[in-house]
């Protein structure tokens, strides 16, 4: 285990990174101005008392510190599919709101660990999934896929703020709950591939049902204009 001696003290520079940890680094851009701040957060020292040190100490420092931050480990992930329909919704808000603000939150369902590059590991994994469960379902989510790679094409006019998605997500659980408080617990505790599909079905349906109200007003003026 490395040491760095600051002001007569010795700090350690761990091995891996608790989630704790990597919160607190992540946070930051890794730009040079915060090169202090970051190794600060690994080490368990006031940031401001690297102030005194040299450029190339510090760069030295990150190269030491960065890879503990992009460390991930192989370990056993869940099968994501068992997912109810409230964790795939919590899980989809973090990750929008960033995963370096809610990581520690995220982890009762990516499955409990002390560790970052555990943490991480999980997230990448269910990310994988996430895309999937995306492109399988783009028609329900209003999502336009590139037929020749698969992949998902972003929509300019699509919500910027991350709290849009929040609210997006708990509309359509009032929705689903039939804006009945007492149900919500109840729909989110679904099984989420069955409530994507029964929102597909519904949203299936009332294209169709909006498709014949548009044929039959089609009809009508048709038939009054052979009049």
């Amino acid at each position: 285990m490395i040491k760095i001696t600051v002001d007569d003290k010795d700090y350690k520079l761990p091995e891996r990174l608790t989630v704790d940890q990597w919160m607190l680094a992540a946070k930051y851009q890794p730009t040079k101005a915060n090169y202090s701040k970051i190794i600060a957060s690994v080490i368990g020292l006031d940031w401001r008392d690297l102030k005194g040190q040299s450029d190339d100490l510090l760069e030295v420092l990150m190269g030491m510190v960065q890879p503990l931050i992009w460390t991930r480990r192989t370990c056993k992930v869940k099968d994501w599919n068992h997912l109810n329909f409230g964790q795939w919704v919590d899980l989809d808000c973090w990750i929008t709101r960033g995963p370096q603000h809610h990581l520690k939150e995220m982890i009762p369902i990516l499955g409990e660990t002390q560790w970052a590059d555990e943490a991480l590991y999980r997230l990448e994994s269910f990310n994988d999934y996430r895309t999937w469960i995306y492109r399988q379902y783009a028609e329900l989510f209003g999502l336009n896929i590139d037929p020749e790679d698969n992949q998902i094409v972003s929509d300019d006019n699509g919500p910027k703020d991350p709290m849009d998605i929040v609210n997006g997500w708990y509309q359509i659980i009032c929705g689903l709950a039939s804006e009945n408080l007492l149900w919500i617990d109840r729909v989110t505790e679904q099984p989420l591939l069955a409530t994507l599909n029964f929102m597909a079905y519904q949203k299936q349906k009332q294209v169709a049902e909006n498709f014949n109200k548009l044929k039959q007003k089609r009809e009508y003026e048709l038939q009054r204009r052979s009049r």
